[in-house]
Formats: structure tokens, sequence, C-alpha cells
């Protein structure tokens, strides 16, 4: 047995995962001082990762950044550019009883900003269906509205989403949203050369196993290494990945289910449907030209992304998606490159009405100070991309003072 001493600020702040929010935390952590390392069992990315496939460059399923939202904030303080193109809105159509038609977007979104300018006050405890219900539209503005926010939230559930969730999206989408050039990789990128700039070491194919405390910091077991670490913080995506790394239960409870899609997303071989958006109004779907505006296919060639909101048998979802496809005007003989998720996680859990943003886990675990929670689950700011990145930007600031804080001679017994 050999015991390593040495002071706490010679070890390393931990980030364990390299998505969206163990980025922002790295890269946050690493640019106020500290010795930062991140660990990923695959490679940099996780659900923010671009595949290309014959030019087309495809995200996983279809992904726009909100102009307004707190993840853009993050970027913009850690440097990170995040340049793209609003979609393409005019002409926008409804999809129905297995047929498109007009969708009156200019009047369903001059019905909603007084709505949500009004702000999520008041409705803690209620659905996004019963605020609907409370409304008292008419049946095609309900009908409009209910298809408005499963497009900004990504989730078809809406009587289990929040009504706080619901108007807080709406909001947002009123600001603007971008389809970033290069797709999502864009971000991977820059927050990785930030973290890298600012001395951050990152290691691909680590798979970490377990995180216990150690004489008052931290080890982190990983792939028969014992790293030590003035603080970590956990950034594994899904709560169960989380829960498995941690030494005790953490008694969240139920945390909601997952909020999944099927997405079938083609590279089209010459200009795709003349309608560039499309929303289900009796189902829960989507379709939407990301290229152009996006700078993401070769030149003369278009990118599609549809979506039905909910997974539910992949054969079935799929054909429904090419019916959407076709009905838009899309043929198969048009297509280059097919590629069909047929059950993606867009969330890793969605909060009951009770609980609400505010009430999600917090980023601190309570009694295990220095250690540290980062996911699109964690923190009451921010849905979807927003939710990992400022949950990460926050656990990289709290990192850095606990490991700052922790001056004190640790011992490491291997």
């Amino acid at each position: 047995m050999q015991t390593r001493t040495g002071t706490i600020t010679d070890a390393a702040v931990v980030i364990i995962g390299a998505g969206l929010a163990g980025l922002a935390a790295a890269a946050t952590a690493a640019r106020a001082g500290a010795r930062v390392i991140i660990l990923d069992e695959s490679v940099p990315g996780g659900r923010a990762r671009t595949d290309v496939r014959e030019g087309f460059r495809f995200n996983q399923g279809p992904h726009a950044l909100y102009r307004g939202g707190p993840g853009r904030r993050v970027l913009r303080r850690l440097g990170v550019r995040a340049g793209g193109h609003p979609p393409q809105l005019r002409g926008a159509r409804a999809f129905a009883a297995g047929q498109t038609r007009a969708f009156p977007l200019a009047h369903v979104i001059a019905a909603v900003a007084p709505l949500a300018v009004a702000g999520a006050r008041g409705h803690a405890g209620q659905s996004a269906s019963e605020w609907i219900a409370s409304l008292r539209l008419s049946d095609d503005d309900a009908s409009y509205l209910a298809a408005f926010i499963r497009n900004t939230s990504y989730a078809a559930a809406l009587d289990r989403m929040p009504a706080g969730l619901a108007i807080s999206q709406l909001r947002a989408a009123l600001r603007g949203v971008d389809y970033l050039d290069g797709g999502w990789a864009q971000l991977t990128s820059g927050l990785l050369s930030c973290a890298h700039a600012a001395g951050a070491q990152v290691r691909p194919h680590v798979r970490a196993e377990r995180v216990e405390s150690a004489n008052g910091a931290w080890e982190v077991h990983a792939d028969g290494e014992v790293i030590p670490a003035a603080a970590v913080v956990v950034a594994a995506g899904r709560p169960t990945a989380t829960r498995r790394l941690l030494a005790t239960d953490p008694g969240w409870g139920d945390l909601g289910p997952e909020v999944t899609a099927a997405c079938l997303d083609l590279g089209l071989r010459r200009p795709g449907p003349p309608a560039r958006y499309t929303l289900g109004i009796d189902e829960p779907l989507y379709l939407s030209v990301h290229c152009p505006p996006g700078d993401l296919a070769p030149a003369g060639c278009e990118l599609v992304h549809l979506m039905r909101y909910g997974a539910r048998d992949p054969a079935a979802d799929q054909a429904q998606l090419w019916h959407l496809a076709a009905a838009a005007g899309i043929s198969r003989d048009d297509v280059v490159v097919e590629r069909f998720l047929p059950r993606m996680v867009v969330v890793s859990c969605l909060p009951s009405p009770q609980r609400g943003l505010a009430n999600r886990v917090p980023v601190t675990v309570p009694g295990a100070p220095g250690l540290f929670l980062a996911g699109d689950w964690v923190g009451p700011r921010g849905w979807l991309a927003d939710g990992s990145l400022a949950s990460g930007e926050q656990a990289g600031l709290l990192a850095v003072r606990a490991a700052q804080a922790r001056s004190r001679v640790y011992q490491v017994t291997a």
C-alpha cells in the first residue's frame, strides 16, 4: 500500500461527461483557473454531436438554438460563437386528417404573444393542457396553440407538462431560434476549444465507474485508475447514469418520464417541399427544411428533418413520418441519404406540474460538498440545451469555488 500526499490545489476539477453540460462546466471552470480533466466514455458531443453522411450534416434529430435563452448567454460569456439562420416560416402548413393546409402562423403568434408576455406566475401546479383549457379559445385556436407548444418544447404530453414550462418556451420562441451552420458540432467544438485554450485535458473513451469521498476531497475511479479531485461535476447524461456513479442513493424519487421523439432525417438531391415548415395538428408531428437556411448540405441540396413528438412503435412512426413527407411534396426518388432514429431521448425527464422547473434536482448534492451535477434535468433554469448549458455553467463555477476553498493536505492510499 502506498500513500500519496499533496495539496488539494494539486488535484483537478474532474468533469464526468462531455456533452453540452459537461463541456460548459469544463470551459467555465478552466477559464476560472482550475486544472480540469474531462472524462467521457465515448467521444465529446453526446446528443449535441453532428454526423456527416454524403456531405449532409445530421444533428441528432432536429435542433434549434433559442436566441434569447440562458444557453445563448452562457455561450456568449465563454466566447463561443453560435452562428446560424432562422427557419423559413413563410407559407407554413398545418397537417391534419392526413392532408396539409395553410397554418395561420401570424394569427397564432398574435394570440400567443400576450399570453407569453404575461409570464408563468399564477400557474404553479397547472398542466399545459389545463392552462390551454382555461383560456377558453376556439377549438381551432386551442389546437394550434397545442401544436405550437409541442414544437417549442419538443414534448407531446401536455397533460403532464407544467404550464410554466409551456409558457416559458413560447416566450423564448417569440425571440427566435437559429438552425446552426455546420450543425451542433459548432457548439461542441467551440466549447472544447475554449476548454483546451484554458488548459483543460480531455480524455475520451474513459469510463467513470464511481465517485467516492476521500479525506475531505474526492476520488474518481475510472478504468482501474483513481483520479484525485478537488471537486467533481457529474454530467453523465440521464439520472440513471448519474445515480450509478454516486456512493449513496440521492433520494430523488420520481423525476418524471423521458421525453422522446422518433426522427426521420432526409438529405435531398434538389430543392424539396415548397412548404418549408409544417406542424401536425391532430397528431404530434413536425417537418422543417433546415438547409437552407442553415449550412448543412452540399450545394444545391437540402436537408429536411421530420419528427414525431413521443416515440411509439418504430415501424408505425417511420411510416407516419414518410406519410407527412409525401404530403409535403417529398419523393423518395429525391432522397440521397436517409436516417431514422426510432427513439431519441430529447430531455431526460419531464417534471410534473407540481414540481415544475423550479423544483428540479439542484446542481449541488446535499451532504456532499464539492460534488455537483449538470444536465438537461438539473437546476431551475432552461429547457432542452438551455438547461444543459445553464446547469453546466453553474456547476463549473461552484466546482472552482469548492476547489479553491480546499487548500489543506489530502492523502490518497493506493
